[in-house]
């Protein structure tokens, strides 16, 4: 069974996710910043979201929510899990198709999540609404969601196209993370449909309860 270490509204959220979505059983132990001194035994870095894989043949902790959720479907895709090839780009993808996959797997971080998160703790940290990080990173963040709305304008249901995947997660994150930090990330037509459409899985509300 997959153990997950949990911290509400933060990074572990997309493994949550992900094994809403998997339909799996998996344990879940949910704690607040600060970390428990007794998680620093599992991860000395006292990160998370970090699992616990016990059903490998030498039970796993590993760290990184992208790294998990492409672990996570990598592992039932080599064992012919259907649902996990559904959520990736399948055993044989298309070479074009894989690297869409992937860009946009770690587009939902690098280019989302991350500016978000730079925004939110600059202010805890200085105490101001605006200075000229914030503002660099609001810039940056109001370019990638429009380089995202340009993208969705197609029409496409999700990311890479008809099919869910964890690219969708990932970047479903990012959102999620806007609003609880309560970033001024204006969200165009296409990315705002889109976001409707990812909360109104039923993976994602349960996500959402645990």
């Amino acid at each position: 069974m997959i153990k997950i270490y949990h911290v509400p509204n933060s990074r572990s959220q997309r493994v949550v996710w992900l094994m809403e979505e998997l339909g799996e059983d998996y344990a879940l132990e949910k704690f607040g910043i600060p970390v428990p001194d007794s998680f620093l035994k599992v991860n000395p870095l006292g990160s998370v979201p970090t699992i616990e894989d016990t059903d490998a043949q030498t039970p796993i902790v590993m760290f990184e929510s992208l790294a998990i959720l492409q672990y996570l479907t990598g592992r039932r895709l080599v064992a012919g899990e259907a649902k996990a090839a559904g959520l990736t780009t399948g055993p044989m993808p298309d070479p074009a198709a894989y690297a869409e996959h992937l860009q946009f797997l770690h587009f939902g971080e690098a280019d989302l999540a991350t500016p978000i998160g730079t925004i939110f703790r600059t202010r805890i940290f200085t105490g101001e609404q605006s200075n000229a990080t914030i503002q660099d990173q609001l810039g940056q963040l109001k370019k990638r969601i429009a380089y995202l709305d340009d993208h969705l304008a197609d029409g496409r249901d999700y990311v890479t196209g008809a099919r869910f995947t964890i690219a969708d997660i990932s970047i479903g994150y990012a959102f999620l993370l806007a609003e609880f930090t309560k970033c001024e990330a204006v969200l165009p037509g296409h990315v705002v449909a889109y976001w409707q459409r990812l909360q109104a899985r039923p993976a994602y509300q349960r996500a959402q309860e645990a």
